[in-house]
Parts: structure tokens; sequence; C-alpha cells
């Protein structure tokens, strides 16, 4: 009868390089560096480290940087995943004087605002002087008596008007045609007028800085018409001589009634 010969009554040799001191050391060391991490102040790293640290503020033309910043509500020291930026941006576009704005998470722990501001093209009268933006809203002035220098819009009444309204009426919208076309870098005109009237329907008087009045058809002429006007008025400035009146409601042709003529005309009469 054959012998059994089976392995597993045979002794097991240790492992070569087997040291059960070894994985001992491990576990010992894994109990120390969970008992050491069950000490450490999570809750105080966590107030000073998941705060926002800087809110950089871009954009801005006529805004105070920490007005919009507080218009906002992001502040240094705030949670940093408590901020909500969506109620951010909502809040920025209450005020009247902002178009568009982006809030964004800066790393790593900064808070980006970008703003748009609406950007004066008229004054009109609202008890103080405020001012129009080129889509026709109404903007709070930044300070009492404070305000762009352009044109005033008379004609349209603004009273009791709220600031960030669109007021799209005719009038308004002929007053932003004549500020825009003024405004055209060839013609450099805007600076020189004061008053845009269009309180009558057939037609806009410009006042300029100098007191000439320019009567013109109720919506802006040709840029050509515009340009005749502007060498004219250079004309007028270079030899010394004031103008009562320029008249320029036809197409091609400007004319110059002279400060001199009218006050003659007055002792004549």
């Amino acid at each position: 009868m054959g012998s059994y010969q089976g392995k597993a009554l045979q002794a097991r040799a240790p492992r070569p390089g087997f040291r059960p001191w070894r994985a001992l050391a491990r576990v010992l060391g894994a109990g120390l560096a969970l008992v050491a991490l069950a000490h450490v102040p999570w809750a105080a790293l966590w107030r000073h480290w998941a705060v926002v640290s800087e809110v950089r503020v871009e954009g801005m033309r006529y805004l105070d940087p920490a007005r919009v910043e507080a218009l906002s509500g992001i502040a240094i020291g705030d949670a940093l995943l408590g901020v909500d930026l969506k109620r951010a941006r909502q809040a920025l576009l209450l005020d009247s004087r902002i178009a568009g704005a982006e809030v964004t998470r800066r790393l790593p722990r900064g808070v980006s605002i970008r703003v748009f501001e609406r950007v004066p093209a008229l004054l009109v009268r609202h008890g103080t002087p405020w001012e129009l933006d080129s889509a026709g809203v109404l903007l709070t002035p930044l300070e009492r008596g404070v305000v762009a220098d352009v044109p005033l819009l008379v004609g349209p009444d603004f009273d009791g008007v709220p600031a960030g309204t669109h007021v799209g009426s005719p009038a308004v919208a002929r007053g932003l045609k004549w500020a825009d076309a003024l405004s055209a870098q060839a013609l450099q005109l805007a600076g020189q007028v004061s008053e845009l009237d269009v309180s009558r329907d057939e037609v806009t008087t410009l006042t300029l800085l100098d007191g000439t009045r320019v009567v013109a058809a109720a919506w802006p002429p040709s840029p050509r018409t515009l340009s005749a006007l502007r060498v004219v008025l250079a004309d007028l400035k270079q030899k010394g001589t004031s103008a009562e009146e320029v008249d320029m409601r036809y197409e091609d042709q400007v004319i110059v009634r002279p400060a001199a003529l009218h006050e003659a005309e007055g002792r004549q009469g």
C-alpha cells in the first residue's frame, strides 16, 4: 500500500523576509494618525480658510468699486461656499446705472465682479438734473449735483419717473437720435451743445455753449449738413464773430444770422 504524503501535515515555514513587528508598527502608526487627526481644530481651520479673501471689481467708468461691492452683497470674510453668485448678479442689475454684470469665483478664495455701466447720453430735468443713457433708461445721479458733461434735453417731462425706467416717447427718441448724431467722431459737435430742445414737433433747437441758437429740422440732417455746420462754427470762431442764430433746416445749406445784425435790426425797430 502506498504511503500518504499529504503536505497539509507538514509544518509551514515562515516566508522569507517576513517581520511580524513591522505589521504591528503599521497598525500602531495608523492608529496614532487617526488620534492626531481627531484632535485637529477643523472648525477653526475651516472658518479661517474657507472664506472670501478678495473681491475684485472691474469694468467701472463712473461707479466706485466700493459701491459695486456693497451692491453685490459680497464682502471679504464671507463663507466661500455660501456665496450666491446668481443672487449677487441680480442685486447688481437692480441698480439703474448697471446694464449687465458677471459674478464668478476666482481661485483659490476670491470673487470677481465685472460690471457693464450705462453711459449717459443726455441730461433731463427731474427736480435736479438726472441722466439718460442711449437706450432711454433714466439713471440715478452718482452724487447730488454731479452729472456727465452731455447736453440737456428740453421738452419731455420726467417728473415722478423712477430711476431705471425705460422712456421711449417720440420726443426722447428724437433727442437721443440727435445726441448720437452730434457725438460722431468726425464731427466733434457734442461738446459744443448745452441744450437740445425738442418741445416743438417740426423743429429741434440746439443751444451752443456760447449762446448761439441753431435751428434745425425735427430729426438730425445728413452727416454732410452737420459737417457744414461744424465748418461754419469753426469759421465764426476763427474770425471772432458771434452768431445769434444758425439756420440749418435746408439740406446742404447753413444760414448764419450774426449777432451784430440782430442788434442793428433791433435798433432800427
